[in-house]
């Protein structure tokens, strides 16, 4: 065999394996799975000198020039699209981004990223009544007993870890809210524009910090430039939770619908529960555990449907 068939040949097994890759649902949906997960544990740790308003605005804004390469050849060819889709595009982006995400820091920070993390499995719980409510599609028997299952372990943890003064823990309700606004965004996707996915990511970015400027403006926490550590945080979250998790999500809604891919948010508390226990030294109590343990029945449950 010649050099150049070498060369083609390793080029094609390269091409192949990316392409194996990219049509791999299940694969894509865990990674952006667990790449959430560690948004949690990261909006934690931050120092709470910067708001979750500013972590949240700097992170869509970060993003933002990141995928503007990758967007700027389809934006002209989607430009009728974006002209009559634009409502749509930005209500995505205020919940599924600018909205989820802004209560979602605020929640981790009153309740810790583990329980904060187990509420967001109610997401296909969520995603299966929305679907009825907004497109008539009838959950099967089986996804109601897994719907049960997560239902419980929620509410193990939101019953469970009562406020200071016997009332709900005002960190779980705010999760509940980051979990509902996700589960709008992740139901509605199928109403998006029918743009190239780096157009959709760019302008869903552009949309979120555009949609989170007259926050911050109130808030006045600029950019962490002087604390290498602070930036270096909100450089991951716009990386790696944001274009990365997005970019796969969505290419796994496209491949096997929302709600199959909202399944795979059972997977956030296995992994924030992971990295939260590593990096913020949380533990899982007997209230976590439980809500884990349910919410991981519901999981395989639906799983085996799904096979």
């Amino acid at each position: 065999m010649t050099g150049a068939n070498l060369t083609t040949g390793a080029g094609t097994r390269s091409s192949n394996a990316r392409w194996s890759l990219w049509n791999s649902p299940y694969l894509l949906l865990t990674l952006a799975a667990s790449l959430w997960a560690s948004n949690f544990v990261l909006g934690r740790a931050i120092p709470h000198g910067m708001a979750p308003v500013s972590i949240s605005f700097w992170r869509w804004t970060l993003a933002v020039p990141f995928t503007l390469p990758f967007a700027f050849p389809y934006l002209a060819r989607d430009w009728p699209l974006i002209r009559r889709g634009w409502p749509v595009l930005l209500l995505l982006a205020g919940l599924g981004l600018a909205g989820s995400n802004t209560l979602a820091y605020y929640a981790v920070r009153v309740t810790g990223a583990t329980p904060a993390l187990l509420v967001q499995s109610a997401i296909p719980i969520a995603i299966i009544g929305l679907g009825f409510l907004f497109f008539g599609e009838r959950p099967a028997a089986r996804q109601l007993g897994a719907m049960a299952f997560a239902l419980a372990g929620v509410l193990c943890v939101i019953l469970g870890k009562p406020g200071t003064s016997g009332s709900l823990n005002m960190g779980t309700l705010l999760a509940c809210a980051a979990m509902l606004s996700q589960s709008l965004y992740a139901t509605l996707l199928r109403k998006r524009p029918r743009v190239h996915p780096a157009s959709f990511l760019f302008l869903t970015f552009a949309g979120a910090a555009l949609l989170m400027l007259p926050f911050q403006l109130a808030m006045g926490t600029p950019l962490p430039l002087k604390d290498a550590s602070g930036f270096a945080a909100l450089l991951y979250l716009a990386l790696g939770p944001s274009i990365l998790a997005f970019f796969l999500f969505n290419r796994g809604v496209a491949l096997v619908g929302s709600a199959r891919a909202g399944l795979f948010f059972y997977l956030m508390p296995m992994f924030g529960t992971i990295f939260a226990g590593i990096f913020l030294h949380e533990s899982i109590g007997a209230v976590e555990l439980a809500g884990f343990l349910l919410v991981g029945a519901g999981f395989a449950l639906s799983a085996r449907r799904q096979r």
